[in-house]
């Protein structure tokens, strides 16, 4: 009789705790930067809304070209409705093509917003904006962006000088040619956010693009 009672005592713990603190998701998941904050995410029938503790960010396909329109509100503007706010009450607006590129969001960091660029899966760009100060403090083609501790780390692609990609391993490389692919060559580099910093990193590798 105990062993049942404290079967059904875990069904109900289980069954009763959300996934995630306070109903968030993980940010890599949502699709977003790997270590930036974890937003309560809903669907909303114009787009999304991703809601954070200082910032509420709605995205909607852009009508007019490939990417997203960005909207920012403080969250006392919604009262609880995030997904019917006037888009004339948004302290930040950021349409898609603004910025020479088709613009998606990648998540928030404190004051932070990243925005990604592009319109294929290779040669991405990233827009870091601060919201504090209303200015673009990095833009960098990037590849597998990660952020700690207030510290971006990215593979930057390199310009393919001789001297340069000769010195970086890469046993596929006449695999890829010959399948038509092209052969990027990247270096590590950190940004950090603070500070806003780069610093390159003596870490080299390379990867087919198309």
């Amino acid at each position: 009789m105990r062993e049942i009672l404290v079967f059904l005592l875990s069904i109900i713990i289980l069954t009763g705790c959300p996934s995630g603190k306070s109903g968030t998701t993980n940010a890599e998941k949502a699709g977003l930067i790997k270590g930036t904050e974890n937003p309560v995410l809903k669907e909303c029938s114009s787009g999304k809304a991703y809601l954070y503790k200082e910032y509420e960010i709605h995205v909607e396909p852009s009508p007019e070209q490939e990417g997203m329109n960005i909207f920012l509100y403080s969250p006392d503007i919604s009262q609880g409705n995030p997904c019917k706010i006037d888009r004339k009450n948004a302290s930040h607006i950021i349409g898609t093509g603004e910025t020479e590129g088709n613009n998606f969001f990648g998540g928030l960091y404190k004051n932070y917003l990243f925005i990604d660029q592009g319109s294929g899966p290779d040669m991405r760009i990233l827009s870091v904006y601060d919201l504090s100060n209303k200015e673009l403090v990095l833009y960098t083609e990037y590849s597998d962006a990660e952020l700690k501790d207030g510290v971006l780390t990215y593979f930057k692609t390199l310009v393919p000088t001789p001297g340069v990609v000769a010195e970086i391993k890469c046993p596929d490389a006449g695999k890829w040619k010959e399948q038509g692919l092209t052969v990027l060559y990247e270096q590590k580099e950190n940004f950090d956010l603070q500070a806003e910093m780069r610093v390159p990193i003596e870490d080299y590798r390379c990867r087919a693009g198309q």
